[in-house]
C-alpha cells in the first residue's frame, strides 16, 4: 500500500514546489510587466477608442514570465539546462507580435492638417500599420496642447521607429512641456544624434539642461544653435542668461552685444544690457 502512496506524495510535493516558486517569482513578473509601461498607455487608450489592440497586456507579460520560470524549474528538476530550442519554443508560443501600425520651440513637419480626432482615429483603423497616421494624431494633440496624449503617441512611435529624429524631437517637446526635463534632454540628444542640422533642437536641449541646473552644458548647445543660425537673437539671449548663471559677466555681455548688432531696438536685449551695466 505504501508503495502506491509514495509516488502520489512525491507528485503532490512537486506541484506544491512549483506553486511556491510561482508565488516567489510574482514580484519579478510585476517588474517585467512594468518594463512594458512605456508602450501600454497609448495602446490601451487607442484600444478604448475602438482601434486595433496592439499592445501586449500586463497579464500576458506575467503569464509569459511564469511559464518561463516553470519550464526552467522542470528542466532543473530533471537535471537539464534550458537550451536554444526550448527557449525558442516558449518564445514562439507565448510572445505576442506588435504590428507596426513653455518656451521650447515645436518644429512642424509636412503632416496633413487633420479634420478632427475621430477622422484620424478612423484613418488608423483603416491603416493600422501606417505610422504616419499616428504621427498626424500626435500632431493633432500637440496643436491643442494636449501633451500627455501626444507623449503617449510619440512613445509608441519612437519604440517602433527609434531612428526617426522627428519623432524623438516631438517626444522631447512633450516631456519638456510636462516638466520632465531629464527625459526631454535625453530625447533631444537622441534626435540630434540622428540629425544634427536643427538649431531649434539645440536651443530646446539647452533650455532643458538649464532646468536641470546644467548651465555649462547648456552654453555648449546654445553655441551650436548659433553656429547653425547666427542671426537668431533669442539664441544670444539665452546664451547670455546661461553665462550669467555661471558668473561669466564678460561672456554674458558679449552675447547681448552680438544680439544688439542683429536687432538694435530689441527691447529685451537692451533691458538686459542695461541691467548688466548697473
Amino acid at each position: 500500500m505504501s508503495y502506491q502512496i509514495l509516488p502520489n506524495t512525491i507528485f503532490l510535493l512537486a506541484i506544491l514546489g512549483v506553486l511556491i516558486l510561482i508565488l516567489r517569482r510574482l514580484p519579478e513578473a510585476k517588474a517585467e510587466s512594468e518594463k512594458q509601461d512605456l508602450e501600454i498607455p497609448v495602446e490601451t487608450k487607442l484600444a478604448n477608442k475602438g482601434l486595433p489592440a496592439l499592445a501586449i497586456s500586463k497579464i500576458k507579460v506575467q503569464a509569459k514570465f511564469v511559464v518561463k520560470k516553470v519550464w526552467q524549474f522542470i528542466l532543473e528538476a530533471k537535471d537539464l539546462r534550458p537550451h536554444a530550442l526550448a527557449s525558442y519554443k516558449i518564445k514562439k508560443i507565448f510572445d505576442g507580435r506588435l504590428p507596426l501600425s513653455k518656451k521650447a520651440v515645436f518644429q512642424t513637419t509636412n503632416v496633413p492638417e487633420p479634420e478632427n480626432e475621430q477622422y484620424l482615429l478612423e484613418e488608423i483603423k483603416h491603416e493600422p500599420k501606417n505610422l504616419t497616421n499616428y504621427d498626424a494624431l500626435g500632431k493633432f494633440y500637440l496643436d491643442r496642447s494636449n501633451f500627455a496624449e501626444a507623449k503617449d503617441i510619440y512613445l509608441y512611435l519612437t519604440n517602433h521607429e527609434p531612428a526617426n529624429g522627428d519623432y524623438q524631437a516631438k517626444l522631447a517637446y512633450c516631456f519638456f512641456q510636462l516638466d520632465d526635463f531629464e527625459k526631454a534632454a535625453q530625447h533631444y540628444q537622441n534626435s540630434l544624434a540622428l540629425d544634427p542640422a536643427h538649431p531649434n533642437r539645440y536651443y530646446n536641449l539647452g533650455l532643458s539642461l538649464v532646468e536641470l541646473g546644467k548651465f555649462a552644458d547648456a552654453v555648449k548647445h546654445y553655441e551650436q544653435a548659433i553656429a547653425l543660425e547666427p542671426k537668431s537673437v533669442k539664441y544670444y539671449i539665452v546664451l547670455s542668461e546661461a553665462h550669467t548663471w555661471l558668473g561669466n559677466a564678460r561672456q554674458a555681455k558679449e552675447a547681448l552685444l552680438k544680439a544688439k548688432e542683429i536687432d538694435p531696438v530689441h527691447e529685451l536685449v537692451n533691458q538686459k544690457l542695461n541691467d548688466l551695466l548697473k
